[in-house]
């Protein structure tokens, strides 16, 4: 029996003992194959075994060039296609925003809606492709339309369908991964990772290359080449790639069977009950906000105030039937979103638009001079009616960042939620919940006063550039926001209650999009509510800034009132959850026999898609 290897101390050394004269020679295939062993091909082609290459291809297409690719050129574009293009203010921007973002608030009522309505008999694989021709009739319509003939509520419409196919086939593919990862347990983490490898792998090229396109050729060129990753999302299921089969009518459940079995479980229909209200006052308020947000701005304001503040207090008065604490946790998650009011107002002020916009803000003298010649030589068109006079906002020298900087704040931006997480796991873990999510909520405060200065230009009294300065501003942004982000996911993962696990963490997710949502709509008040922060003045940009600031403080009142107590290492019930398995859950049915929600024809996609959140969870901690 060979000897156990011996312990090596820290700070000693790893040494690898000599071959014994037994031992024999390693030959150099096989060395060839162990290092091909840690390549991504090996990886490809073992899942490729395992699932078949036109499933992991699927992945690939959907994670990866769909929403890797066709979001960073999608969301890219958008801030100077509405506020250049179109020439929408910031409040009208932040309504559409709000509008356009719909579909990731209602991820958990898509995979809901997909296992009790098959399409053709299959649960997937038509989402998916209504999803992708969605997309490309959107994305073509914003290409091929001048930007002066798209009015505010077409072009909400429009980004909303965009959004549609980045989100359904979210779902889709997350119900597939979940399923696999049944059967084939010791290679779900390697989907995941295939999944957010592809998203990460994918995006990065994107993400540098979008500013030189904007840059050089303006923002409707990346829809258009967005176009091919809508195309791409329709492969999958126009191939068949998903590996699903039609079912006969006689084995599908139908969507009365689905709901009864929901509404029997009491803990199922809260939840349930919840996911509606959600969604459908998200839909309400966008459209609302969509529709009338301009013509009726006060009577749209109170009410969206109001709404808030109603949606807050139902959704406690609901979860508390399972848990106080999980109630608690949830209108938290939502009010830290509303009470962190956004709008581009910033970005407008301080970014020089796309080389082929009509906007010529930061044009220098000279170029507005030989500009006005050529106009009355007949040799250049006229500017537009209404159009602002050339070289504005260089004569008032704001910093006029070009699309190329933004583009690698972007990605600066994207490389520092590594840091966050890693701070976190180096320094945070044993904290409690209330003191991270305090420390960081007022270190964000405090960085969140920068923009004063910037707006001030009292950065470039102290000899340092703007360019340096958004660089340094967005690194520490980046890494705090995820530092507030990691308690969150782990306290919404353990506080989900036995039998709704993935729903509830749906609901979470959910809450935290609509929040973030709802925050722009807040914001859009507060500049009608200031008025004048409007090119080219832009009068009282420092009030509106500091005022917002104030408000983004807001949220550190409510931690003690309502996040839960305990540390990332707490159990639920350290944390002050009541619920704790079947017992509580007899006694919300009243001792009657609980029903399973999940048939064993198929996984529910609003489930699974969460349960991939949840390993996503999971690894990071």
């Amino acid at each position: 029996m060979p000897s156990s290897p011996a312990r090596v101390r820290k700070g000693e050394p790893i040494r690898v003992p000599c071959a014994t004269p037994t031992t024999r020679p390693v030959s150099m295939a096989t060395l060839l194959r162990r290092a091909d062993s840690l390549t991504g091909r090996a990886f490809l082609r073992r899942l490729s075994a395992a699932f078949g290459w036109r499933y992991v291809a699927a992945c690939i297409l959907a994670y990866g060039v769909n929403q890797g690719m066709g979001e960073k050129f999608v969301f890219g574009a958008r801030q100077y296609y509405l506020l250049d293009d179109i020439g929408m203010t910031s409040a009208e921007y932040g309504r559409v925003a709000g509008f356009s973002h719909i579909p990731w608030q209602l991820k958990s009522l898509f995979g809901l809606l997909s296992d009790t309505v098959p399409l053709g008999g299959m649960h997937r694989a038509p989402y998916m492709l209504i999803a992708g021709v969605l997309g490309l009739f959107a994305l073509g319509m914003l290409t091929a339309l001048p930007a002066a003939t798209v009015s505010a509520p077409l072009a909400g419409f429009l980004l909303l369908l965009t959004n549609v196919n980045f989100a359904m086939p979210d779902v889709m593919i997350d119900a597939t991964v979940a399923e696999r990862a049944k059967v084939r347990p010791e290679l779900g983490a390697a989907l995941q990772a295939l999944c957010w490898g592809s998203l990460g792998v994918a995006g990065v090229p994107a993400g540098v290359v979008k500013g030189y396109l904007i840059e050089w050729y303006g923002a409707r060129l990346l829809f258009g080449l967005a176009i091919f990753a809508a195309l791409a999302v329709m492969v999958p299921p126009l191939g068949g790639w998903l590996g699903e089969t039609r079912r006969a009518a006689a084995s599908r459940k139908g969507v009365r069977a689905m709901c009864g079995e929901v509404w029997s479980h009491p803990t199922k229909k809260v939840v349930a009950a919840s996911a509606a209200l959600v969604g459908l006052y998200s839909i309400s308020l966008g459209v609302l906000q969509l529709t009338v947000g301009r013509s009726h701005s006060e009577l749209v304001d109170s009410l969206t105030l109001g709404g808030n503040f109603g949606l807050t207090t139902l959704l406690y008065l609901l979860l508390r039937r399972v848990d106080d604490c999980l109630a608690r946790a949830a209108v938290f998650t939502f009010l830290s979103g509303v009470l962190q009011p956004y709008s581009s107002v910033l970005f407008e002020w301080a970014h020089a638009p796309a080389a082929d916009s009509a906007d010529l803000r930061c044009r220098s003298a000279a170029a507005c001079a030989a500009l006005d010649a050529a106009v009355a030589n007949g040799t250049a068109p006229p500017p537009p009616d209404g159009s602002l006079p050339c070289g504005w906002a260089a004569a008032q020298q704001l910093p006029c960042l070009s699309p190329i900087v933004y583009t690698w704040v972007g990605v600066v931006s994207s490389a520092t939620l590594a840091g966050g997480t890693a701070l976190y796991a180096t320094y945070f873990q044993t904290w409690s919940y209330r003191s991270i999510l305090a420390t960081s909520q007022a270190a964000l405060f405090l960085i969140n006063l920068l923009d004063n200065v910037f707006v001030a230009r009292l950065n470039l009294r102290f000899g340092v550039s703007d360019v340096a300065f958004i660089f340094g501003d967005e690194v520490l942004v980046g890494v705090l926001s995820r530092l507030q982000a990691m308690p969150f996911l782990i306290y919404a993962a353990k506080l989900c209650p036995p039998s709704v696990e993935a729903s509830m963490f749906a609901l979470f997710m959910g809450l935290s999009n609509f929040g973030s949502a709802a925050g722009q709509y807040v914001g859009s008040a507060l500049l009608r509510f200031f008025g004048g922060v409007e090119a080219p003045a832009f009068e009282r940009l420092g009030a509106y800034v500091f005022t917002r600031t104030l408000i983004g403080a807001t949220p550190i009142l409510l931690v003690p009132l309502l996040v839960p107590r305990g540390t990332p290492q707490s159990t639920a019930a350290a944390m002050g959850a009541r619920i704790s398995g079947d017992v509580e859950l007899d006694k919300l049915k009243g001792g009657e026999d609980r029903q399973r929600l999940n048939s064993s024809e198929a996984r529910p996609a609003a489930e699974a898609s969460s349960e991939g959140d949840c390993e996503r969870v999971e690894r990071t901690v």
